[in-house]
This record gives structure tokens, C-alpha cells and sequence, in this order.
């Protein structure tokens, strides 16, 4: 985890988001590759569930398209594996509700990953390394106890709502980020609806330690262009650079 925290000492956070086995089981691989070689620092890895309730149609559907083909805990293991012996450059962090930790017992497998994010359910266990969110409906009170079992970095959500969105980025994140800073020095790291390098930008001149980036990326994967997701990823990595 500590390796995590290392990553904003030196620059702004690149982190992107990829559904398990998405498109499909080979392609999967080909898209991990190019991640790693076009500078993102950190993989938010999606663990399918039923009733992924929080993201947007994007991401609802790489999540039904991986389920229908079928996926499970050997699975997970495989692809993780393969992460940590070829990737040495990038984090992995799990995204799941508390069903899918529940489905996977994803608590067990903490060799194989550097952080979890549970959407739906505060996992209240002290050597988990667990990542939460935050978003401007959460009082204080709320927030500090989160904070309680945060390691890595707080997730802020631009606004509360469900990912995937485009265009104009919300300000809600700037008050949560206030009192996150209130009360912590964990780095902060925003997502939810950013689409665009302009976007990215805005949301580190606030005073942001680096940037998530879900649905966009997703859209990308499924025009099925390699150069398309390498310059995306790149067009990131170098507006990040030059904050």
C-alpha cells in the first residue's frame, strides 16, 4: 500500500478503470498491456456483481457482457497473477459492491491486490487495505469515519450520481475535498464524469492529487482501435505531467 502513496510524491495519479475480462478474456490482456506501457499508474479492475447500481450504462453493460460470458474466482486469480508478473509499473485496485466481495472472498486474495473499493458497504477492517468514496451528500462525521479505513487514497466523486457522465464537470467535489483535507493527508484522487484532458486539468488546478477515469476509457476500448486507446491514454499521462 505504501507503494501507492509513493506514486502522488512524485507525480499527479493516473488511474483507469477496466471491467475483468473485458471485451473478452483475450483482448482483456491485449488492453493491460497497452495500460501499462502508455504510463497509468493505477488499475481500478471491475469485479462483475448482478446489480452494479452505481455506474452508468457503460459500465452496466461491460459488466453484463463479461457476466453472461461467465467469470469467476479462478478467473480473477488468473488475471492478477498475470498483472503482477508483467506489470511492474502499475496498481491494481479491485471495484467491486459488497456482493461481488462477498462472491470472490475478495478479502482472501489481499496477496494479490494493492487496494479494495467496496461502492456499496464500509468495510470497517484495519489491514484490508481498503480505498473509500466520498461524495458532497456525506456529512463530516461520515467522512471522518471513513477515513478511519482509507489507505492508498480517498476516491472523491465529482458528484454524487452514477458514472459515465460527459461534458461539464460538477464543482461538489471541491467542499468534500475541503473537509477530506480537514482531517487527513491521504492524497486525493477524483472520478465520475471525467471525459476529457480539459476536465482532468480543471480538477487538478483544485488542488487534486490525480484523476479516475471510467466510462470514457470503456467507450475507447470498444471502438476496438488500439491506437485510439494508446493516444487517449497518452493525451492523459502527458497533460498530468505538465501540472
Amino acid at each position: 500500500m505504501d507503494n501507492i502513496i509513493n506514486i502522488f510524491n512524485s507525480r499527479k495519479a493516473l488511474t483507469v478503470y477496466l471491467m475483468a475480462s473485458y471485451p473478452n478474456k483475450e483482448l482483456f490482456y491485449t488492453i493491460i498491456d497497452l495500460m501499462e506501457r502508455s504510463g497509468v499508474d493505477i488499475l481500478e479492475l471491475g469485479i462483475p456483481v448482478e446489480e452494479p447500481y452505481l455506474d452508468g450504462k457503460v459500465i452496466s453493460d461491460a459488466n453484463k457482457t463479461v457476466l453472461d460470458e461467465g467469470f469467476s474466482k479462478e478467473t480473477l486469480i488468473e488475471i492478477l497473477d498475470y498483472i503482477k508478473k508483467n506489470c511492474n509499473n502499475m496498481k491494481v485496485i479491485l471495484m467491486t459492491y459488497k456482493a461481488g466481495v462477498e462472491k470472490y472472498d475478495l478479502l482472501a486474495l489481499k496477496p494479490y491486490y494493492d487496494a479494495l473499493l467496496c461502492a456499496d458497504f464500509l468495510y470497517k477492517v484495519d489491514n484490508a487495505n481498503l480505498i473509500q468514496l466520498y461524495n458532497e451528500t456525506m456529512l463530516e462525521e461520515e467522512i471522518v469515519e471513513r477515513l478511519r479505513y482509507n489507505n492508498g487514497f480517498a476516491y472523491v466523486m465529482s458528484g454524487a450520481g452514477k458514472t459515465g457522465g460527459t461534458g461539464e464537470m460538477p464543482k461538489n467535489y471541491i467542499k468534500t475535498m475541503e473537509v477530506i483535507k480537514k482531517h487527513s493527508k491521504l492524497p486525493i484522487q477524483i472520478g465520475f464524469g471525467i471525459s476529457t484532458v480539459k476536465n482532468a486539468l480543471e480538477v487538478l488546478e483544485n488542488h487534486a492529487e490525480g484523476i479516475i477515469i471510467g466510462s470514457e476509457f470503456i467507450r475507447k476500448v470498444n471502438s476496438g482501435d488500439d491506437y485510439d486507446i494508446v493516444q487517449f491514454l497518452k493525451d492523459f499521462r502527458v497533460a498530468l505531467d505538465s501540472v
